[in-house]
């Protein structure tokens, strides 16, 4: 299996599925044949096409959701940005899976603004996500990074690892995941910023990746009520097609942000069953898997666990508050 220790902790990162084991070889390449975590056909945007100046050193798909960085040899850091930004008072999951061996000075995932430059590093190798102010990142060993600064994280990533990035920008927060496992909120305060896009970087010869996930829903009291019901679905549970398709499909509702809850004085959520309630001011949601039984069902849910989400809401603006006011 391939790993990688960190350099500053005595944590190791692992692939997503046996698949990259050494001990069990795939017939071919995993990268190629692997398709483990690649369960639901949903992205909503693509990487954006590299500029001419790039073009030697940032190769894209045709679907435009693998790259390959530095296709050659490589002389610096690379980095590609998403064609679409992301909206203020929006939620967004991607998930992105390493194809190659992660090495050298840096790989990273994350998010960053326009004035982050993907053509001014071609001959500096560098940790580019998280230089500056402008931009925040996730290092393969294991650190986030954010206006120059590393701060270490649970897990770092290698090939076969599939990195996760969850955008919260009706709080304001930034949290990663690698193979699902949350590594904790890593940063607050991003509602400063206009306009931000999803981001990779390297320094690596022929390093690839592919985008295999990405979703996005606006923000509004349904989805409060989204997350309670998916952390509350259980395999087994009986419910309506169009419920469980969106469940499934939108699986990242479900992951918590924390590595360990610090919710512990909070009760235990127990599944719990749609009933009657006031529907006559349904929000409107722009999305296809959300049909008018959902946003009934989302209501219930929403309307009995009321009091818990309403304290969650409370905790989470104390803390941005605390934040963006340090004594």
């Amino acid at each position: 299996m391939y790993t990688l220790k960190t350099d500053d902790a005595a944590q190791y990162a692992k692939p997503y599925c046996a698949c990259w084991s050494d001990t069990k070889p795939m017939e071919g390449s995993p990268a190629d044949l692997c398709d483990c975590g690649e369960d639901d056909d949903l992205i909503e945007w693509k990487w954006e096409p590299p500029v001419r100046e790039t073009e030697r050193w940032c190769q894209l798909s045709l679907d435009r959701s693998k790259i390959t960085f530095h296709p050659i040899f490589s002389s610096g850091t690379a980095a590609a940005r998403s064609d679409a930004p992301l909206l203020i008072d929006h939620h967004y999951y991607w998930e992105v899976k390493m194809l190659t061996r992660c090495y050298g000075t840096d790989i990273m995932v994350g998010v960053g603004t326009k004035k982050v430059s993907t053509t001014d590093t071609e001959f500096k190798f560098v940790s580019l996500l998280g230089q500056d102010g402008e931009s925040y990142g996730l290092s393969y060993k294991g650190k986030v990074r954010h206006d120059g600064k590393f701060t270490p994280v649970p897990a770092g990533f290698c090939s076969g690892s599939i990195v996760g990035v969850r955008v919260d920008l009706w709080h304001g927060t930034l949290a990663f995941y690698i193979n699902r496992k949350p590594q904790g909120v890593s940063f607050y305060n991003l509602r400063r910023h206009p306009e931000l896009y999803a981001m990779l970087s390297s320094t690596a010869a022929q390093s690839s990746m592919r985008l295999i996930y990405a979703a996005s829903w606006r923000a509004s009291l349904l989805v409060d009520a989204a997350k309670v019901l998916a952390a509350s679905w259980r395999e087994g549970m009986e419910l309506p097609p169009g419920l469980r398709k969106a469940l499934s499909s939108q699986f990242w509702l479900g992951l918590p942000a924390d590595v360990g809850s610090d919710d512990e004085d909070d009760d235990e959520i127990e599944p719990v069953k749609p009933m009657n309630a006031d529907t006559s001011n349904l929000v409107t949601i722009n999305n296809p898997l959300v049909d008018e039984l959902f946003l009934r069902t989302l209501f219930s849910v929403y309307f009995q666990n009321r009091e818990m989400i309403l304290k969650r809401q409370r905790r989470m603006k104390e803390r941005i508050w605390m934040l963006d006011h340090p004594q």
